[in-house]
């Protein structure tokens, strides 16, 4: 479904209409559409991490004995030692182990929805080992937890950075392009002063107000918004 559809159709949520210095707080927006040319003194973004995947592998099988999870036939041409790849847990009870780490091993328990990394491929019966971080050692695993069908996959992490609008900043002498962009050093934004440095483009003190055109819908996971002069529509979702 492309996004001009999911905004025509709403997302579920309420539908907020802002004007000169309207403000709001604590919402799960998702767009912008604006009414008017809109100068904001505030927009916060949700700052979690947005995690893209390829190709989901349903695991079927895990073997505390060789530590192994067993995948498709399929997907192991398509993994390599290294990779970085999402776990999925759709049982009941994860998988418990011992990450072996030169310091020493310790007790750990695998986490649903966590990015861990291929240790080992074994190609002929078509399992892979994971281990916590990179050349941590394969977790050994005691306890194989209680599997639950396709809900429990791994899937490699895609490397790539989405973005989601430019903007321009309001500027006395000259207004600086700016993108909204994926996660990017552990923000949701990349910008410059007129300096060239990398600056909060969302601080709340005016000197780099965010203004965005006539006419112009822009896709952002907006949680706090002051308005400070202009008028849009706030799309937001359950």
């Amino acid at each position: 479904m492309s996004k001009s559809f999911q905004l025509s159709l709403g997302m579920g949520g309420p539908t907020l209409l802002m004007h000169d210095g309207d403000a709001c707080s604590g919402i799960q927006g998702y767009a912008i559409q604006t009414l008017e040319e809109c100068v904001f003194s505030q927009l916060d973004l949700d700052m979690t991490p947005t995690i893209t995947t390829e190709e989901h592998y349903i695991i079927s099988a895990v073997t505390n004995a060789s530590n192994e999870f067993t995948l498709p036939a399929a997907a192991i041409n398509k993994l390599s030692v290294g990779d970085r790849v999402l776990l999925n847990w759709g049982g009941t009870d994860l998988p418990t182990g011992t990450v072996q780490e030169s310091t020493g091993s310790r007790p750990t328990e695998f986490k649903d929805k966590t990015i861990y990394f291929i240790q080992a491929i074994d190609t002929a019966s078509n399992e892979v080992k994971l281990e916590e971080s990179l050349g941590a050692g394969a977790i050994t695993i005691d306890d194989d937890g209680t599997l639950n069908g396709k809900d429990s996959w791994i899937a490699k992490v895609s490397d790539q950075d989405f973005s989601y609008g430019t903007f321009t900043r309001k500027a006395a002498s000259n207004d600086r392009t700016h993108q909204i962009c994926g996660n990017v050093d552990g923000n949701v934004y990349k910008t410059s002063a007129d300096s060239g440095l990398q600056v909060n483009m969302f601080d709340t003190d005016g000197a780099f107000d965010v203004k965005i055109p006539k006419g112009m819908t822009v896709y952002l996971p907006a949680t706090d918004i002051t308005l400070t002069t202009g008028a849009c529509i706030v799309y937001t979702k359950k």
